[in-house]
């Protein structure tokens, strides 16, 4: 161990040699002690190198940070800052660069650096005419990464958002638009552009691929634009499937079809698909197959003769590994839908989408970009699109001049999103105004009793987690935070008696309703994750899925009657349902949203959404007893009930409620018939509850949305809002390895206990 000191006079500098054990880095003390482990990201930006000859890893620390550990006699284990200096040979930094290049890992310049050692950047971009001598960078912009990524963001920020004009407001733009990039012709000027832009030699190759990226935010209509445009292009798909000639010599075993295959990320998503259809088009004008569950069809004529195949990505993956029958195709056109499910290019979806036989190939998303630039390369990659129609030429050629910086380093990425991207944001929508409303809830002393309970053993639990180091400390914390954000909604009620069903059985509510449903689809889509991306809950320990539920599916009827004629009497029953007698069940919260729903007047419809399926079940007893009349479609609801409350609560004017988990109802549902939603809690991943808004908020609303968000005063809800604030104000489009870690979401967790619950 030694100090060094920046030369630019900064604070002094700490340094520790860095080795690798057991697949982990760890920093070694002067006495060869090993006292600290690096986080998962980096070390996985490090093994990379693996294999590289004459590399050493150095790890820069700032002094003061071991001031501030004497000082406070801080026993448990604490996580600091620190950068990593790499040495090696000269002739060898290139291929260094190189291989951190394609982890999406980028070097910059060191903290500090011993005044005879030579600092060389392969990744930094220089001209012929500048001042070669690095050593003056050394400790310029310690925070350089963080600036990178900020200015990044800005940039990528603005150009989606340049790709929204004034001319592109109506769905048969859309439709104009895929149909036009499907043209070979039009599709060679575009290839011809991109080639001078990323300076390409002279020349064109023939086209892999034909098609783009439909990027429409929420609520714009991506799925009845893809439909019209299978509708338009029919004649030439029916000769697509005819008229062809296998060149001689090289037999073919794959069936041409007319069908457009379309890849879903779920069954609820299949079918909204399908309502789509039965709600736009003429019956029998677009006529489909559902490829999905056991009996699915098997015989390719019934793919070769449907104008359209509908598929969800884990029946795709267990097709690609097992029988086959949609790899026997040649296909019109390749759909994926929610594309941003194939952003992980080891992933069994995205292998099996990539390696379909199509010449047309299409993504839907509204985040093409969740947080690292690098989820782009996986959707070219899988788009084929010249002149960039692998995800290396799309590394090299389009996030290359972006990690280097320098003169119009955005201008390829713009270029090549002008060219195949369309995105329609909430501009071209004409809606009425929408209101936000925050309310804040004051825990009752009994509850606040209760709450503060759990607060205490669970801050003892987090020293023990981790100063232990905890393999299951995620999962505990988890649990832990679960149960507070649990005793926000109910109150004074027991758990066990709200996670009861009707048959009195158990229903433990761990994470959300992707990650503890055991269905394929699912299990597939978080296969590579180590934490829930929708309610954070951590993946590595197994958590008990509901119990089946009574025979009514989960749904239960509102009251009937004169809803308007018994609004009245809401605060006085509701009065009367809190304190009947000492030690009554209770819940402020619940007890205020029921009272808001009969603030809205005779005739305004209301969506409820829920995170827990118990904090809907107290909430229809609450409706219950003050008459208004309601349905609850949730996780346990079977399509035909579901079917049944959706079109209840869209057509009859008597009932005014419809309580939803957030899961059921944040995608693929158009609900524009209510004009008040209500979020009962904040959701751990901010982008569930703006899907579930655009149920309401969305093309063909009338009506002024209000949109009501309940968070209870001193409690861990308040402080998941500020996390997420938080994560707003940092770079939302990286070159970094994404938040999906377990590392990241234990940071998180911790965050939400240490910032002052209670």
């Amino acid at each position: 161990m030694s100090d060094s000191v920046d030369p630019r006079g900064a604070t002094p500098f700490r340094n520790f040699r860095v080795r690798g054990k057991y697949n982990i880095y760890l920093l070694c003390s002067e006495n060869d002690d090993d006292f600290a482990v690096l986080d998962t990201r980096t070390a996985s930006s490090l093994s990379a190198l693996d294999g590289t000859p004459m590399l050493r890893f150095e790890a820069v620390v700032q002094s003061s940070i071991f001031a501030k550990r004497q000082r406070g006699a801080i026993k448990s284990s604490q996580t600091f800052t620190l950068s990593i200096n790499i040495f090696g040979s000269r002739s060898g930094a290139g291929d260094v660069a190189d291989r951190l290049s394609k982890v999406s890992a980028y070097l910059q310049h060191p903290q500090s650096l011993q005044i005879d050692v030579e600092y060389h950047n392969p990744q930094l971009l220089t001209f012929v005419d500048e001042d070669s001598d690095t050593r003056k960078l050394v400790g310029v912009a310690n925070n350089s990464l963080a600036a990178l990524n900020n200015k990044l963001s800005e940039e990528v920020g603005r150009i989606l958002e340049s790709l929204t004009h004034a001319n592109i407001a109506h769905q048969e733009d859309g439709v104009r638009f895929i149909l036009q990039r499907e043209e070979e012709a039009f599709a060679q000027q575009l290839s011809a552009r991109l080639h001078q832009v990323v300076g390409f030699p002279n020349g064109l190759a023939k086209s892999i691929s034909v098609g783009g990226l439909i990027a429409d935010v929420m609520g714009l209509g991506k799925t009845l634009t893809t439909l019209t445009a299978v509708l338009h292009s029919m004649p030439i798909a029916e000769d697509f499937s005819s008229f062809y000639q296998i060149p001689r010599g090289e037999p073919t075993t794959k069936v041409r079809t007319k069908a457009t295959l379309v890849i879903v990320s779920s069954v609820q998503l299949l079918e909204s698909w399908i309502s789509e259809i039965e709600a736009h088009f003429f019956s029998g004008a677009l006529d489909f197959t559902s490829f999905h569950g056991q009996d699915r069809p098997r015989d390719p004529e019934a793919l070769r003769s449907s104008s359209l195949v509908l598929t969800t990505y884990a029946t795709l993956a267990a097709d690609c590994a097992g029988q086959r029958s949609l790899y026997q195709m040649e296909w019109y056109r390749v759909v994926l839908d929610e594309a941003h499910w194939i952003r992980n290019s080891s992933s069994k979806q995205f292998r099996a989408a990539e390696s379909l036989d199509t010449g047309r190939r299409w993504c839907l998303t509204g985040t093409p970009i969740q947080n690292r630039l690098e989820d782009l390369t996986s959707l070219a990659q899988f788009l084929k699109l010249p002149p960039l129609s692998t995800g290396a030429a799309f590394r090299k050629h389009i996030l290359g001049p972006l990690s280097e910086g320098g003169p119009n380093f955005a201008k390829p990425l713009q270029e090549y999103l002008e060219a195949y991207c369309l995105r329609r944001s909430e501009k071209c929508l004409t809606l009425p105004p929408s209101l936000h409303e925050h309310v804040t809830i004051e825990l009752s002393p009994e509850e606040r009793r209760l709450y503060d309970h759990i607060l205490h053993n669970t801050r003892r639990q987090i020293d023990s987690i981790v100063s232990s180091r905890d393999a299951r400390g995620s999962s505990k914390l988890f649990t832990a935070m679960l149960r507070m954000r649990m005793r926000c909604n109910l109150g004074t009620f027991s758990p066990a008696g709200a996670g009861m069903t009707l048959l009195g059985r158990q229903s433990p509510e761990i994470g959300c309703q992707r990650c503890t449903t055991a269905d394929e689809d699912s299990l597939v889509l978080l296969d590579n994750y180590s934490s829930c991306p929708d309610c954070g809950r951590p993946l590595s320990q197994s958590s008990p899925f509901p119990d089946p539920l009574d025979s009514r599916g989960g749904e239960v009827d509102g009251g009937g009657g004169d809803a308007g004629m018994t609004l009245h009497n809401v605060a006085s029953v509701l009065e009367a349902q809190m304190n009947p007698l000492p030690r009554s069940s209770f819940s402020t919260k619940l007890t205020t949203v029921v009272e808001n729903v009969a603030r809205s007047g005779p005739g305004a419809k209301s969506i409820i959404f829920s995170y827990w399926t118990s904090t809907l079940d107290i909430l229809s007893r609450l409706l219950s007893e003050v008459g208004i009349p309601y349905r609850q479609v949730d996780g346990r609801t079977s399509y035909a009930r579901r079917s049944e409350g959706l079109k209840a609560f869209k057509e009859d004017p008597q009932v005014l409620v419809l309580l939803m988990s957030i899961e059921s109802g944040a995608v693929g549902l158009n609900l524009t018939v209510a004009s008040n939603v209500h979020l009962v809690e904040p959701q751990w991943n901010p982008s569930v509850e703006e899907q579930a808004i655009a149920r309401a908020l969305r093309m063909g609303q009338t009506r002024e949305v209000t949109i009501i968000r309940y968070v209870v005063k001193n409690t861990v809800e308040q402080n998941i809002i500020e996390l997420q604030k938080k994560k707003r104000q940092l770079a939302k489009f990286t070159f970094g390895a994404g938040t999906e870690t377990a590392s990241n979401t234990f940071e998180d967790l911790r965050l939400v206990f240490d910032m002052g619950s209670g």
